[in-house]
């Protein structure tokens, strides 16, 4: 199994702006708290691997994981947000969701303003999980997970109407064939019970 987890909670989410690449920032008390409950559900899955993006926010939690499970998180730049260009920073989610929408309708070579396209966001990611072990934890960033990920999956068709995992979320897959998997669980949250 491959488990995918959005980072914790970081004091940039907290302004509800369009994060992608501009801002970054350390988890909050809450995101530490996350990351750890984390890292405590997963101390029996067999991990052998973590994979992060290198953002503040995505490593501290890979860290906190990490040290729970007595493993070193290895970054990964093909894990990083999405590059959203001219819409970072900003608090309308409008623009950002209407091209969100057009990828799910298939426009693989729309890009954000000045940014970066959905082929462009697929192809690094797929190939950051091509090149991740299986029992392995992937840390990375909300809009990635929400917009590209359910392409990469077999059963994309009950995918299409998710929603961005909530901090430290899990979505988790099983490899199907070459570079497709199953989803087995979006935005599962049970070690925050």
């Amino acid at each position: 199994m491959i488990y995918i987890i959005r980072h914790g909670q970081s004091i940039v989410n907290l302004d509800h702006q369009i994060l992608g690449r501009k801002l970054d920032g350390d988890l909050t008390t809450l995101g530490h708290n996350q990351a750890y409950q984390a890292g405590r559900w997963l101390k029996d899955k067999n991990i052998k691997q973590i994979r992060t993006s290198p953002f503040k926010r995505t490593s501290q939690t890979a860290q906190i994981i990490g040290n729970v499970l007595k493993l070193n998180p290895i970054p990964d730049h093909d894990l990083r947000s999405l590059d959203c260009g001219n819409l970072e920073t900003n608090q309308n989610l409008d623009e950002w969701y209407t091209i969100i929408h057009r990828w799910r309708r298939g426009e693989w070579n729309l890009a954000f303003p000045n940014g970066e396209t959905l082929r462009q966001a697929y192809d690094r990611f797929l190939r950051a999980l091509s090149a991740v072990q299986y029992d392995a934890v992937v840390v990375s960033h909300g809009n990635i997970i929400e917009s590209v990920l359910p392409l990469l999956c077999v059963n994309a068709a009950a995918l299409q109407r998710v929603k961005k995992p909530a901090h430290t979320g899990f979505v988790i897959l099983e490899p199907y064939d070459t570079n497709r998997f199953i989803c087995v669980a979006w935005n599962m949250l049970e070690h925050l019970k």
